[in-house]
């Protein structure tokens, strides 16, 4: 965990200095989607900076940040404060440490961000009847990076997520993005 936390404390101390990027578009429509369902609280998960995570909680969502840097998670602590918004950070490392919750949450969202065995967990932290959003790099994008050891095989997430029913899916220039709804009532 170590080494994760520092490469990435290091990576988001030297991104400071730069605005954070906006949202995902992905995830900007699936929350168009979703407005109907309304869900009340969140968790993004691998939440770097917290792009995603802040504007869940623009939008009203009781939101909930993991990431393995806390560097990352205090400039989103600082920025939600800035802007008057409530995101409580939790340091976790999703790769190593299964994320274990006494909750379960409306919506999961992981963007840009790949481990195979935490996708198959997201159940445990889906809500019956809540969401779980999924979008990131395909092995077929341009250029090289992210290594495609941290990227999907072109229609690797179509193929779904155990125990959900697909709401909204896309794929096209090196990126997929799902949206599932957990299966079972809420």
């Amino acid at each position: 965990m170590t080494g994760d936390r520092e490469r990435w404390d290091v990576r988001h101390a030297t991104a400071s200095a730069t605005p954070p990027t906006a949202p995902d578009s992905f995830f900007l429509a699936a929350l168009a989607v979703l407005e109907e369902a309304a869900p009340h609280t969140a968790v993004d998960l691998a939440a770097g900076r917290g792009r995603h995570a802040l504007e869940l909680a623009r939008r009203g969502l009781v939101t909930e940040a993991w990431d393995v840097s806390p560097v990352a998670l205090a400039a989103l602590s600082d920025a939600a404060a800035a802007s008057d918004l409530s995101v409580v950070t939790r340091e976790v490392d999703l790769s190593s440490d299964p994320p274990e919750s006494a909750q379960s949450f409306d919506l999961v969202v992981v963007v840009d961000f790949l481990d195979r065995d935490l996708l198959a967990r997201l159940r445990h932290l889906v809500s019956p009847g809540g969401h779980a959003l999924v979008t990131t790099f395909t092995t077929d994008r341009a250029g090289d990076h992210p290594s495609a050891r941290w990227c999907l095989d072109p229609g690797e997430l179509a193929a779904g997520l155990g125990g959900f029913e697909r709401v909204m899916y896309t794929e096209h220039a090196g990126r997929a993005g799902l949206l599932a709804r957990r299966e079972g009532t809420p």
